[in-house]
């Protein structure tokens, strides 16, 4: 049964890949490794750069304990992504993460660990909170955590994960301030509901990515990455 489950489940990706819908495996990867490995073979001097990175977890009331957990997975699984092509080092990518509902959480700080798996550990012990979905106030946060530990050489790069409109506030000239410096805002947007022409606003160009939902974007990511997709039922 729990093959036939998975079997259903890669049709069903594979359908969302050719309806336009969901990003697929390849759009995933391609978006992530313009951002974290531009250098092409072409370019023999070329260097992929140390990037500094906030994930931005959203933990509202709209999901649950499952769903958060597989918001999770998908951001160890871009963590992982990343390692492979700028890896997280003391002197190389750093990682910050935080959870945004009605409030903010600064989860971890970009100078707090120095290699992949200690990121990849805490990470998993974040846990959901309840609230409202104030991504103005996630932005202003994710601000602050490059600010606070400020490396000029490194470029920045917001992973921002929302299931639904913004209803604190106004994100989108925090947004436009962000990106006026130069700083990258990808916006993961997950189900039907979530506001598509706020979040167009907010993210970079071509910096969107779109999911019908939590599971869908865990496996999405692992696919990218090369690895198996999760087993739903165990």
């Amino acid at each position: 049964m729990k093959r036939f489950c998975a079997l259903i489940l890669t049709a069903t990706l594979l359908l969302n890949e050719g309806n336009g819908i969901s990003t697929t495996v390849n759009e995933l990867s391609d978006i992530l490794k313009k951002i974290v490995a531009p250098c092409t073979t072409e370019q023999a001097n070329c260097k992929n750069p140390a990037l500094d990175i906030v994930f931005a977890l959203d933990s509202s009331s709209n999901i649950n304990d499952t769903e958060f957990k597989m918001q999770k997975n998908a951001t160890k699984a871009i963590a992982d992504f990343i390692d492979r092509h700028s890896p997280i080092t003391p002197d190389g990518t750093r990682v910050g993460a935080l959870t945004f509902a009605t409030d903010v959480v600064r989860e971890f700080e970009l100078n707090e660990h120095t290699g992949l798996e200690d990121v990849l550990g805490y990470i998993y012990e974040i846990n959901n909170r309840m609230g409202d979905t104030n991504i103005e106030l996630a932005l202003e946060t994710a601000q602050l955590m490059f600010e606070d530990f400020f490396l000029e050489e490194s470029p920045k790069l917001i992973w921002l994960h929302t299931d639904g409109v913004s209803n604190l506030g106004d994100p989108i000239p925090r947004a436009t301030s962000i990106k006026n410096q130069g700083w990258t805002m990808c916006v993961v947007s997950i189900g039907n509901h979530a506001d598509v022409d706020g979040i167009d606003d907010i993210a970079s160009p071509g910096c969107v990515v779109k999911f019908g939902s939590f599971t869908e974007y865990a496996n999405v990511a692992r696919m990218a990455l090369g690895q198996p997709q999760i087993d739903i039922l165990g």
